[in-house]
């Protein structure tokens, strides 16, 4: 493919609000304008279950507060869309986040994943880039890691 520029249509970009994520979008901005390519910025939030098992209260205040999380750091990252001429679509979805990212890439035929090699938090660098690599194994499609 030496001297030859891939292009693709639909393009997904993972985000979670972390420098590589939105380093990640900006890339997904530059891949969909060399292919007229439309990007699914997607956003997957935690299951509160799996966390919290002990108040009802809790799980619906943090879920509330990832809720706006969610919408805080989708908003950050189509901001980044606009003046670009590229088209884009969101989504946000609640599990585990590589296992969403794959079956949204499987169910919407994406051809490339755009993510971070690291996600946020102290725990990320400990399992360095865990969502990152379990997509980049197991997607049914091209992934882009960005740094």
């Amino acid at each position: 493919m030496k001297g030859s520029e891939m292009m693709f249509e639909k393009i997904m970009v993972a985000i979670d609000g972390s420098a590589h994520s939105m380093k990640a979008v900006d890339a997904s901005i530059e891949l969909a304008k060399k292919g007229n390519g439309q990007v699914d910025i997607i956003y997957v939030t935690p299951v509160l279950a799996h966390y919290m098992r002990d108040s009802a209260q809790m799980i619906v205040a943090l879920g509330k507060k990832l809720t706006e999380e969610a919408n805080s750091i989708m908003e950050e990252a189509t901001n980044k869309f606009k003046d670009s001429g590229v088209e884009y679509i969101t989504t946000i979805k609640t599990g585990d986040a590589a296992d969403v990212i794959i079956r949204e890439a499987e169910e919407k035929g994406t051809q490339v994943i755009v993510m971070g090699s690291r996600g946020l938090g102290a725990i990320s660098r400990f399992v360095i880039g865990s969502v990152s690599t379990k997509v980049l194994t197991h997607a049914p499609c091209s992934v882009f890691i960005i740094r």
